[in-house]
């Protein structure tokens, strides 16, 4: 769930917020004279977010997906369940 707070308050209750954070996944847009100026996320959300920027910067990847997409509407490629059958199942 994302809330909006502002700054003065986050300071009062950061470790409860953290505490959410974590447990609830809660998201947290911190305002600062009315305006959205931060946003406190779990690092393992803020780490999925750095990767997906990583992705975003790599031309050739980006290219590699966007033709992946394409093959995908053109009802070329495999589906989930053939692909496991080569490689097993995903690993979680």
């Amino acid at each position: 769930m994302t809330k909006t707070l502002p700054l003065s308050e986050v300071k009062m209750k950061l470790s409860r917020l953290v505490q959410d954070v974590l447990l609830r996944e809660d998201e947290i847009i911190i305002t600062r004279n009315g305006k959205a100026a931060a946003a406190l996320i779990s690092a393992e959300e803020y780490e999925s977010w750095k990767e997906t920027q990583e992705i975003k910067a790599n031309p050739e990847l980006m290219r590699e997906i966007q033709e992946g997409l394409k093959a995908l509407r053109h009802g070329k490629g495999k589906s989930y369940s053939s692909v496991e059958e080569l490689f097993g199942p995903a690993l979680e």
